[in-house]
């Protein structure tokens, strides 16, 4: 995809293609796994085993997976969940990471869809 800040990073355990992933203490990526986690720098371009160096998108256009159903047009705020995917950024205390792109052909997505985002990094609190 065109319109991205690409970083090399190591990777400090196994990382999913597309998973949001954070900063540890080591100076390595990790999946991201909470929507509180201002440690979260970008999105994996592909799947990667501790130890091997990863491409990572810090700003720009991606793809990410959806962790639930997302209606583009109601929520386009996400922060993140589980296992690095995505999720409507609604609660208090939450980060939103990123904003959907819808497109003609895509105006929703369901749980381990591929959507396409704008990644900016943890840059507002849901209050």
């Amino acid at each position: 995809m065109s319109n991205q800040i690409v970083q090399s990073f190591q990777a400090g355990g196994t990382i999913t293609e597309y998973a949001l992933v954070s900063i540890d203490a080591a100076g390595k990526v990790v999946v991201t796994t909470s929507a509180a986690d201002d440690n979260c720098v970008g999105v994996a371009q592909r799947a990667a085993s501790s130890g091997d160096m990863v491409d990572v998108v810090i700003h720009g256009i991606t793809r990410v997976i959806a962790g639930e159903g997302i209606t583009f047009s109601n929520n386009p705020l996400l922060g993140a969940t589980t296992a690095g995917k995505v999720q409507i950024a609604a609660t208090a205390g939450e980060y939103v990471v990123c904003r959907v792109l819808p497109n003609v052909n895509q105006v929703s997505a369901v749980d381990g869809d591929q959507i396409r985002v704008l990644f900016t990094g943890p840059s507002i609190v849901v209050a």
